[in-house]
């Protein structure tokens, strides 16, 4: 005889960790969230460095100072400062979003005073020595091949330059071009991470148990004598490009990657919650209109969703799958009759299941000290509090299927742009010509 099952209970309330708020007087922000039991240090540095600082003719130089300051420090020059970090149980990384920079420590508690001062070297005095700026170089072209060279990761690299028109930066590849890549060397390099890594506008996010260690008195020794650039980069508003279709050419290829995509709403706007359970409705999940017809009764895909990236000033949504090359014309055409939320407003069933996802999905997402540390990092990047967690998630429980409509049909226009990387003889049924692969 089987035991009965346990019976489900409410959902305990839940609220993102609060943040206790610190500022150096050289401009600093500090958010320090203090997590007890979770025994491994997440802090991440956010630069207020957007691609738009980048000049024009050396795009990508943010991506390669970013990747190669780990690479030793003008304290600690080459393999001594892996070889010291190491001792300390600490591993760094950094990276480049259209918003910001990003330098990232995580460390177990025990060795965060002697890892401190190393994650605060690679981010004020990084060596960045002409053979590792060169390597970096290097490395970003053989990537970019790569990406030439898988139809998805192309796919995905060309969406900003159907959204956006090509006069923002916001339209090309974040680690940059062939091109630009030739047109700087170590001693740009230097002088851009000189010229803008700087307190002023950033913010240090510190997360983890802070029991016995005094997180101020850290962070000030690291990085109170830090001096201001006096510098300051202002974060694009970029124009959306009309929509337009376009069929990059892989011949013989069995299967193409499909991109419909438009620019949308930053999380600022007022109207993000409702579309951001819009966009859920629609492909956010496994039971999404998109997945639904496309996948499960169709068999077009193996999956298909639809995603929303925001920047300071505007953002861009995303619908994006493979799918087998004789089906592509008819996907674009019933995906974009499912795109018209006009025809078909969202029930009431549909907007419970979204906000149930994004609302009691919460916690998991943010159990541990890095989850915490990378959503309030996105949200400074932003320049949003971290009380924006429990406010949107308040904002999203209220929304309503008629609000989820509305605001839907309001942003997405009704001629998004569609981008195919497949098949050229698709080329007639698409009502587009096929064109080569770009060089990125």
């Amino acid at each position: 005889m089987s035991s009965p099952r346990p019976r489900l209970g409410r959902q305990p309330a839940w609220s993102f960790p609060p943040a206790r708020e610190h500022r150096l007087d050289n401009g600093l922000a500090v958010w320090l969230f203090d997590l007890p039991g979770q025994y491994v240090i997440s802090a991440t540095m956010a630069l207020d460095v957007p691609l738009s600082a980048e000049p024009s003719a050396r795009e990508g130089i943010a991506n390669i100072t970013a990747h190669t300051l780990d690479e030793g420090s003008r304290s600690h020059p080459g393999s001594l400062y892996s070889e010291t970090l190491e001792n300390t149980g600490a591993v760094i990384g950094a990276g480049v979003t259209q918003l910001a920079t990003h330098v990232s420590v995580d460390v177990p508690v025990t060795g965060v005073a002697d890892a401190f001062p190393l994650f605060a070297e690679a981010i004020r005095t990084p060596a960045l020595a002409d053979d590792d700026v060169l390597r970096h170089i290097g490395l970003r072209r053989a990537e970019i091949q790569q990406v030439m060279a898988n139809s998805s990761q192309l796919a995905a690299a060309l969406v900003p330059s159907v959204v956006f028109n090509d006069a923002f930066r916001a339209s090309r590849p974040t680690g940059g071009s062939t091109a630009t890549l030739s047109a700087f060397g170590p001693d740009d390099v230097r002088a851009f991470q000189k010229t803008h890594y700087g307190p002023a506008g950033s913010t240090l996010v510190i997360a983890g148990d802070f029991a016995g260690l005094d997180p101020v008195a850290l962070v000030e020794r690291a990085f109170g004598d830090w001096a201001d650039t006096g510098v300051r980069s202002d974060h694009e508003e970029p124009g959306a490009a009309p929509g337009r279709r376009r069929l990059v050419s892989r011949p013989g290829a069995v299967q193409a990657d499909l991109r419909i995509a438009a620019a949308a709403i930053d999380r600022s706007d007022p109207r993000w919650p409702a579309f951001q359970v819009a966009c859920s409705v629609l492909g956010g999940t496994f039971q999404s209109r998109l997945n639904t017809e496309l996948r499960e009764r169709r068999g077009y895909t193996y999956g298909v969703y639809m995603s929303s990236t925001q920047l300071r000033h505007g953002g861009y949504a995303t619908v994006g799958g493979s799918f087998r090359t004789e089906v592509v014309p008819d996907a674009v055409t019933e995906a974009l009759r499912l795109l018209d939320v006009a025809a078909k407003p969202f029930t009431a069933a549909e907007v419970r299941r979204a906000v149930n996802y994004l609302t009691r999905t919460a916690p998991l997402r943010y159990a541990t000290a890095g989850g915490v540390s990378q959503q309030a990092v996105v949200l400074a990047s932003q320049g949003l509090n971290w009380r924006h967690v429990d406010e949107s998630t308040a904002q999203l429980a209220r929304v309503t299927p008629d609000e989820a409509t509305a605001v839907f049909t309001d942003i997405w226009p009704t001629d998004p742009a569609v981008l195919v990387v497949g098949d050229p003889e698709l080329a007639e049924a698409l009502g587009v010509e096929a064109e080569p692969t770009p060089d990125l």
